[in-house]
């Protein structure tokens, strides 16, 4: 049987598609300015800790951040997806659903953040051990628990349409960094501190957002009556968090798999590359949520979203490949001599955004038309692609070792998750000219 999907539209023009689609527009060009400004604010930030601080005392702060965005990534649950679907109105049943989905993400988070500081054990951690055993740990859960609920914020404030809010956000929380760095140069913390300063404005910015949700959505936080589509909710989320998981390892894991095989310092120069890297690959992202929120709603016009995200995508990050490859010793410039490694993985890295950018669209396509066996298709081909060569490069190669599995393993998602699409369209496309040859057969 092959999947459902929408008969096939009238080709129209580019101009005619972006004023059908006025809100998917809207919303990817508001995530896009974020994306900016998260990347502008986020280099600002590592530009006067070069200049203030040691590598390595950098190279610890970002491999404790790192961890903590990995742990934000393992409690997210698939709820950020799960929500979008479920929670994307004013009803009761949407503020009930949002409620449990940050009670859930809240316990999520204090869990997986003792699971990986126990298990992992970074050798980053000694930053907070040797700070305070109890009072280190509750700084890390503190910005787990507020970076996760701000990303279940955001989509609450997308399905509402409040994208200035969500801009808002990303534009203070960059603001907050970069005002905050100079404080406690001296401190014999000063790790913790720089921790504390990428991690706490987000964080803060999750705990506000939900105490505030209220004025947004027009309701109040709530328990009860259950949820008529609980169930569905449930199982949405269970099914999407396994392939969000699987989606999203590779943004998360190889971090984690650079901090644990190279000194602090070696560190701070991915940290710096891939800071630039992961701002870009969000645009991708960003408009493929975008997508998720538009395309999930009835009567939406999926085909003619999906080409017009395609374009803004694919064209946005084809353009910053070509600026990152020629302007590759602006980072030695800016940064200095001691960031050059960083500047050499930087091109190769940012070239993958291309297929990325496919492969990302292509995902929030399937998640739409509810065609879970190409979900997991994609997403585990893009987690064995690139996990699995960073497992053994990066030991081997160190930073080098990742900016290969990382181009390798994306190119290689990307031409599966096109081939899955073309091989769906075609088999809906033959069981669509099928059912019209019946009814014409039977005069119907």
């Amino acid at each position: 049987m092959s999947d459902p999907s929408p008969a096939p539209e009238p080709r129209r023009s580019l101009r005619e598609r972006g004023g059908g689609h006025r809100h998917l527009l809207t919303g990817s060009s508001v995530l896009v300015l974020g994306a900016a400004a998260q990347g502008v604010g986020g280099m600002v930030f590592s530009l006067l800790v070069a200049q203030l601080d040691p590598k390595h005392t950098f190279g610890d702060a970002t491999a404790l951040y790192t961890s903590s965005l990995f742990v934000v990534y393992l409690a997210g649950l698939g709820l950020p997806v799960a929500l979008a679907r479920y929670a994307s109105d004013h009803s009761p049943d949407s503020h009930t659903v949002f409620t449990w989905g940050v009670l859930a993400t809240a316990a999520a988070s204090v869990v997986a953040s003792a699971a990986y500081l126990a298990v992992v054990h970074p050798p980053a951690a000694r930053v907070l051990w040797d700070w305070n055993p109890v009072g280190g740990f509750v700084v890390f859960a503190l910005v787990v628990v507020g970076s996760a609920w701000s990303l279940i914020v955001d989509v609450r404030a997308m399905t509402m349409r409040r994208w200035g809010l969500v801009l808002a956000r990303i534009v203070a929380v960059s603001v907050a960094k970069i005002a905050l760095v100079h404080l406690g140069q001296s401190s014999d913390h000063r790790s913790l501190l720089l921790f504390v300063y990428l991690g706490g404005p987000v964080a803060l910015s999750g705990i506000i957002g939900v105490a505030a949700i209220g004025r947004i959505t027009g309701g109040r936080h709530r328990l009860g009556p259950r949820p008529h589509n609980v169930a569905a909710a449930v199982r949405y989320s269970g099914v999407n968090y396994l392939s969000t998981l699987a989606y999203q390892a590779p943004y998360f894991a190889l971090p984690v798999i650079v901090l644990l095989n190279v000194p602090s310092a070696t560190n701070s120069s991915f940290y710096v590359a891939w800071g630039i890297v992961s701002i870009a690959f969000y645009v991708p992202s960003a408009i493929g949520q975008a997508l998720l929120a538009e395309g999930g709603k009835d009567g939406a016009r999926v085909g003619s979203q999906m080409r017009l995200a395609l374009i803004l995508a694919v064209g946005l990050m084809a353009a910053g490949s070509v600026v990152t490859f020629l302007g590759r010793e602006v980072v030695v410039m800016a940064y200095g001599e001691a960031y050059r490694d960083a500047a050499e993985i930087l091109p190769a890295m940012m070239a993958a955004g291309v297929p990325w950018a496919l492969t990302s669209l292509l995902l929030s396509e399937a998640r739409i038309l509810h065609r879970n066996v190409s979900t997991v298709a994609i997403t585990v081909t893009l987690t064995v692609a690139i996990v699995g060569p960073a497992l053994v490069l990066v030991p081997r190669d160190g930073i080098e070792g990742a900016r290969t599995a990382w181009l390798v393993g994306n190119v290689v998602a990307a031409a599966v998750a096109v081939t899955l699409a073309a091989v769906t369209r075609r088999r809906t496309d033959g069981s669509a000219d099928r059912l019209h040859q019946h009814l014409a057969s039977t005069g119907r």
